[in-house]
């Protein structure tokens, strides 16, 4: 008799399916406190894969001495960073929340002198601004004197954390064209090229995107620190990398940091080049204003392209949402999730309807065994 191999009917697929997600959330649950490292290895390996296989391609050397030469230009990098620049955003970051409960006395006195603005007849009332911005520095002041600088773990722990950040990163990108070829094993081959288009989609908006943001921030933060420095503005380093981050936040985080940058000019002791309070807050706000259409309408554009189209009360709901559900990373994610989900939503619904998929346009090949570009260069 020969033998018969075990079917499961389509209920028994789905009730094991439901059964492997229960338990794999339940796991992670578990294991939250461990993931850290790991996320962070696989988000640096699927940022860099596409520099090291272009590298690879073009020298015809081995993966892992790219990888070696990788490691050692970011270490090289980070060393240089923290020696000279980390230790000035630690003084500044100290003394501006030792000098919180100062500005919240002079935004005191500002406003005792100013308490309505009178534009053309049209009064306005500033006593619950006053109240609000006291709060805000001195929130601001204790938040930094408790958190800078900190640090989250132990000092054993953050050691082994780092190995095994860097332990799976090279890992990953050693063995990214034999995962990627693993993973697209397990679509059964009538689907491959159907499954195999929606995430190459879900790839160009998710790494335009990632990329386009740490490569945004160091833009911006080089872009403002240099005027701010030159108009001598206090606390100029801390300020510009505050602003520079904060622009992974649309329409809140570049209204936020160049108020954070305008307060800190009111409140100026040393004005540059003859200029009043009122004069260097406005050329300020100039500055940054000017800085936001440059990054508008040439950075971004070059940088991230037209692949994250969502409306901006959708950009709204998502940034809500994803700071509700995972803090500051649910903020940094929640534009690149949010267009991936509308990329699935799409294709479901064409399903649903029992619409054709759309024409994707056609990609020039490169030579065989070479790709022109990094971004091009997946395995």
């Amino acid at each position: 008799m020969m033998p018969k191999p075990i079917r499961f009917s389509p209920q028994i697929k789905l009730i094991t399916a439901g059964i492997i997600v229960a338990l794999t959330i339940l796991f992670i649950q578990h294991i939250e406190h461990v993931l850290p490292p790991f996320i962070g290895a696989i988000i640096t390996a699927y940022l860099f894969n596409p520099l090291v296989t272009w590298l690879q391609r073009r020298t015809n050397t081995r993966r892992a001495i790219w990888i070696v030469v990788l490691y050692v230009f970011a270490f090289l990098l980070l060393y240089g960073l923290f020696t000279w620049i980390w230790p000035i955003i630690v003084q500044q970051t100290g003394d501006l929340a030792r000098s919180a409960p100062q500005f919240a006395n002079d935004i005191a006195d500002f406003f005792a002198d100013h308490q309505e603005l009178d534009l053309g007849g049209f009064v306005i009332d500033l006593g619950p601004l006053e109240e609000q911005l006291i709060s805000l520095v001195r929130d601001l002041g204790a938040w930094l004197s408790g958190n800078v600088p900190g640090l989250v773990f132990s000092a054993l722990e953050t050691v082994i954390y780092i190995l095994v950040y860097l332990i799976i990163t090279f890992y990953l990108l050693l063995e990214a064209g034999h995962l990627k070829r693993w993973a697209t094993n397990l679509i059964p081959p009538p689907y491959r090229e159907e499954i195999g288009s929606l995430g190459t989609q879900i790839d160009a908006v998710f790494s335009a995107y990632i990329r386009g943001q740490l490569i945004l921030i160091v833009i911006m933060s080089v872009l403002l620190y240099i005027p701010l420095s030159i108009l001598k503005v206090p606390y100029a380093l801390v300020i510009a990398v505050a602003s520079g981050t904060l622009e992974i936040l649309p329409i809140i985080g570049p209204w936020s940091a160049a108020g954070i940058a305008i307060i800190a000019t009111l409140f100026q002791t040393h004005i540059p080049f003859g200029l009043s309070h009122l004069g260097l807050a406005a050329l300020v706000g100039i500055i940054y204003f000017t800085l936001r259409q440059i990054e508008d309408h040439f950075i971004i554009p070059n940088v991230m392209g037209p692949l994250v189209r969502l409306h901006p009360a959708v950009v709204i709901f998502a940034i809500l949402a994803g700071g509700a559900l995972a803090g500051a990373f649910g903020l940094f994610m929640s534009i690149p999730v949010a267009a991936i989900i509308r990329i699935i939503l799409s294709y479901l619904y064409r399903k649903l309807t029992d619409q054709p998929e759309p024409l994707q346009p056609p990609v020039a090949a490169a030579p065989e065994g070479e790709a022109s570009t990094p971004q091009q260069a997946i395995e």
